[in-house]
């Protein structure tokens, strides 16, 4: 053991009735342990360099990570005491913080949109703000939840233990008028289920109280989900849902992979629109990339389904079961099986891309690698099956070094860019990453320009010959969203205060002339005089103090 590693100090922790999302975690992602990052001169070794350190609030040691999820730019986090913190994932600065519902029964993984954070605790499901972590209204779900919620900007899916998927509107109180989904009009919605006056719980500042008196006696708050349709598939439903454009796929424990459209149109009687059967059972999260779900089964195959229509692309046979989830990036798949190890697939044929020395002959994966943390043009970084860190060769698939990180017992599987985090159940999480690639690579970017706009406008390049003489910041982001829509800001007042500043909505800003140059690169600038940056959170563009990012 590497001498910065310090000693296991806790046992194992039984988990019971943990959901599938959770079993795709290692086991010994319950342990509690009090890692320390790793030291300079290890890092200078294998070129890596740390992007930050940071300490999530945890109650006591019983507490730990329950959930961790990357979502374009930011970092998704739920304890199991029941604290959801967001964090931005490039810089390691927290957003907010939110205590919802009954601690410590916290069984699912978080859904989000643009607007909003959805929380599953016991049997009400919270919407937090995604700019400030505030509830916006809860819920009383009218049957248990098996599998993780999805949702997109009009509708949250759920699945439930009978079996069934039940699609819900979700309210719009920020509108003045509800927003009718493009094809939805004509549909009549299913009236919502009232919500019973059971035993309830209710949102808590952040770590004001203990996650002991999270509960209480009271009724849902706030408009309520209207539900749309439900599907009885008489399946097992316990593995995370599949959201596209246009459809839900449904991977189901019993090897059927269901695809429901989003609508249930007139006179229809079912949102179905396709089966699809695999040789036998499925255990693992299915992997998806622009169109395509990537399937693993007990059958030791891995398919390629096209998910608007159903069509099989390829299957690709690997021998043995596969034991994780397929993590897929623009061009690689990596696929963890039984006994094997890790492969490296191409993604658009299925094709094996490793060949490493083994007994004389050749193998296509590396049997010491257990885990998929993260990749860039050059590396892959994995662990073990003891939770040693490995780096190996991108193109050859063969271990190059490593080092003892067995204290960080919480991994996380990162398929939207290039950095390694590691984590522990005392609220520790490191981002590293080499130190040829100081930004981000982001292997989704056309993805997540496509489901923010707002992001997208940033992107785009200007050419301002007048520019806008000096005018408060209130004014100059109003003029700025009537001029470059879909773009709205808001000045985060909260952070301001909390940082012993000012509000700098009256300080004085101009916006020069620029010649082809980034709009994001210009706002950047333009609040660098006043020490100020922006962070995009949805479809706002939020304004902080620039200390916030350090």
């Amino acid at each position: 053991m590497n001498r910065w590693a310090p000693t296991l100090l806790a046992t194992l922790l039984v988990a019971v009735g943990w959901t599938a999302s959770l079993h795709a975690q290692p086991a010994r992602a319950r342990w509690y342990t009090q890692p320390v990052p790793p030291p300079r001169e290890l890092l200078d070794r294998l070129n890596l360099q740390m992007s930050y350190r940071i300490y999530v609030p945890m109650d006591g040691r019983q507490d730990g990570l329950a959930t961790v999820q990357l979502r374009g730019r930011n970092l998704f986090v739920q304890t199991r005491s029941g604290l959801v913190t967001l964090i931005d994932a490039e810089t390691g600065a927290t957003l907010w913080r939110q205590r919802v519902g009954r601690p410590y029964v916290v069984e699912h993984a978080l859904a989000f949109n643009s607007r909003e954070v959805y929380v599953v605790n016991n049997v009400y499901l919270f919407a937090l703000d995604r700019l400030n972590g505030t509830v916006n209204w809860s819920f009383r779900l009218p049957e248990g939840v098996s599998a993780p919620p999805v949702a997109d900007e009009n509708m949250i899916y759920i699945a439930a233990a009978t079996g069934r998927i039940t699609a819900y509107l979700l309210p719009r109180p920020d509108l003045l008028a509800p927003t009718v989904p493009a094809g939805m009009e004509g549909i009549k919605p299913i009236a919502s289920l009232r919500a019973e006056a059971r035993s309830s719980t209710t949102a808590l500042s952040p770590l004001t109280r203990s996650a002991r008196e999270a509960s209480t006696i009271g009724e849902p708050v706030g408009p309520q989900p209207t539900r749309l349709w439900s599907e009885v598939t008489s399946l097992r439903l316990e593995l995370p849902l599949v959201l596209t454009r246009d459809r839900l796929v449904v991977p189901t424990a019993n090897g059927m992979v269901l695809g429901l459209s989003k609508l249930l149109l007139a006179n229809a009687a079912t949102t179905l629109s396709y089966r699809f059967s695999t040789e036998s059972s499925i255990r693992t999260p299915a992997g998806y990339f622009d169109g395509v779900a990537y399937i693993g089964s007990e059958d030791a195959n891995l398919y390629a389904l096209e998910t608007a229509g159903g069509r099989l692309l390829w299957r690709t046979t690997i021998g043995v079961p596969i034991t994780r989830r397929p993590v897929v990036t623009e061009e690689d798949i990596y696929l963890v099986s039984a006994r094997q190890g890790m492969m490296r697939l191409d993604r658009t044929t299925g094709q094996p891309q490793w060949r490493l020395p083994a007994r004389g002959g050749w193998a296509e994966f590396n049997p010491a690698a257990d885990y998929f943390l993260a990749a860039n043009p050059k590396y892959v970084y994995a662990l073990d099956a003891s939770g040693r860190l490995l780096v190996l060769d991108r193109r050859r698939g063969i271990t190059l070094s490593g080092f003892d990180s067995r204290d960080f017992v919480f991994p996380i599987s990162n398929d939207i860019t290039d950095r390694i985090y590691l984590a522990a159940n005392n609220g520790l999480i490191v981002c590293l990453h080499d130190r040829e690639y100081p930004q981000p690579i982001r292997h989704r970017r056309s993805e997540e320009e496509a489901e923010n706009p707002v992001r997208l406008r940033l992107e785009e390049r200007i050419t301002d010959d007048v520019g806008i003489p000096e005018i408060p910041l209130v004014e100059m982001l109003d003029r700025l969203a009537k001029r470059f829509p879909p773009l709205r800001f808001r000045i985060e007042e909260t952070a301001f205060r909390e940082a012993n500043r000012d509000s700098p909505a009256q300080a004085g800003v101009k916006m020069p002339s620029v010649k082809d140059k980034k709009l994001g690169d210009v706002l950047k600038d333009m609040l660098a005089v006043i020490q100020c940056t922006y962070e995009i959170i949805g479809d706002t563009v939020v304004i902080l103090p620039a200390a916030a990012k350090r």
